[in-house]
Formats: C-alpha cells, structure tokens, sequence
C-alpha cells in the first residue's frame, strides 16, 4: 500500500475526456462499457518513495494468461532511450481500486511496449488482440486511469491520417484529446474492440500503436531466440503492408 509521504517526480494526473458513466461512456453499446471498466488498470513506477512514472495500461489474454499491456514510459529510463530503469518497484491500480505489486515480464523498448504480470488477480474477460481487418470505423474512444485519485476516464474522437515513421515505429493517429495519464490506455471502436494502445503528442493529434504491429510484437515476446530479429523483421513487414492495404481500401 502506498502511503501519503511519497514523492512524486512526474505526477501524470491530468484527467481528460468524460469521467466513468458520464458523456461518451453512455453511448458505448452494449457492455463496452463495463469492459473497459473491467479490464483498466494504472501503473506507477517507485524508486524507494518517489514515483518515477504513471500510466494506464489494460489487460489482455497472452500465452494463456492475463496480462497487462503497457508502455515502457513506465520503466525507461530518464535520458536513455535504449534502456531500463532495472530498479524500480512496480505498483498496479486494479479496476477494483486495490493497489498490488505488477512485475515487468517483457518490455520492447523500440516499439515502446511492455507487459506487467499481477499476481492474485485475473480479469474476467481480458481484451484480445486479433485481426480486425474492418476496424476502420471512423468513431473511437481513449480510455485512462489516473494512479492516485483512481479516476477513470474516456475521450471520444476519429482515426485519421496515414502511417508516419517516427524514430522507426509505424504510428497512427487519432483526435482523441488526452494527457499524459492516458498513455498505455487502450483505443477502442463503440463497442469495445481494442485498436490500438496509445501514447500522448500535442501536434499531429493522439499516436497510436496499431492491433497489427502489437500482435507482432507479442509474438516477438513468444520466440526470443537466435532468428530474434529476422523474425521482427519479417512480422513488422508483413504488419506495415497490412496497415497500408487497410488504409488504402478505406480511406
């Protein structure tokens, strides 16, 4: 448990969007709603007492387990982007507002993606990330959970745009309007359909990591090996030319 003497570097707190049961949480369908809710966690990172990072992350079914997908903001380290911070203590906020240890599983740095296993709790109906070849409704929401007040919020807005190269991660974008609480937080079509995990930008709109390129990296998780990065390789081709066939036939 957490108590109320800890320093907090970077607080990540900014709430965006509709908070939980209000705005565009009512026109969800179905039980979208209570799935987010349901599958939503935050995650904080601890040197010692003082809070290094914040973010949102969600739960999916991976390798036959429930894990949660997440950004490696969470444990980058400050001024090194090809490293980890290796000592720092994880702390998850579960949809059931308790606080409990996360352990880092896998991280990949380069597409910006880590899983974070929980111990004693497992979500009822993880998301599960799979071919959507027609997940190109224009209508999407941004979900977060901010790590101190608990407070879970959502943001509605539109994918746009093309592919873009930035530092050799192929990012989409959205119009969702986020802080920096939302990122790891899912994207998600109306009815609960998981797009893709978001970061924060202030330009272009809200980057995303597309299902595609996430399944791929996944995969990556699931063979480390000697054919290591010719199988990255191989995946992150055939998942560009996917999103580009995608984005091509629907505009």
């Amino acid at each position: 448990m957490l108590n109320d003497g800890m320093i907090l570097i970077n607080t990540f707190e900014e709430p965006f969007g509709d908070e939980f049961g209000k705005g565009v949480w009512t026109e969800l369908s179905g039980t979208a709603s209570s799935s987010i809710q349901g599958n939503i966690v935050a995650l904080a990172s601890f040197n010692g007492e003082i809070r290094f990072s914040a973010c949102t992350g969600f739960f999916i079914e991976w390798n036959g387990c429930s894990t949660v997908l997440t950004s490696t903001s969470l444990v980058r380290k400050s001024g090194y982007e090809n490293m980890i911070n290796k000592n720092l203590r994880i702390e998850v906020l579960l949809p059931t507002k308790q606080r409990v240890e996360g352990t880092l599983q896998h991280y990949n740095l380069h597409y910006n993606v880590a899983l974070v296993s929980v111990k004693g709790f497992c979500a009822s109906h993880p998301a599960k990330i799979q071919h959507l070849w027609n997940d190109h409704s224009c209508d999407v929401v941004a979900a977060g959970y901010c790590f101190k007040s608990g407070k879970l919020m959502a943001a509605r807005g539109e994918q746009f745009g093309r592919p873009v190269l930035l530092d050799c991660k192929y990012l989409l974008y959205s119009r969702c309007k986020i802080t920096k609480a939302g990122i790891g937080g899912p994207l998600l079509d109306f009815d609960g359909r998981f797009i893709g995990m978001n970061f924060y930008g202030q330009d272009q709109g809200t980057p995303y990591l597309h299902w595609s390129v996430i399944l791929c990296v996944l995969e990556h998780f699931k063979t480390q090996g000697q054919l290591l990065k010719l199988t990255m390789l191989v995946s992150h081709l055939i998942c560009l030319v996917g999103l580009w066939l995608k984005i091509a036939v629907f505009g």
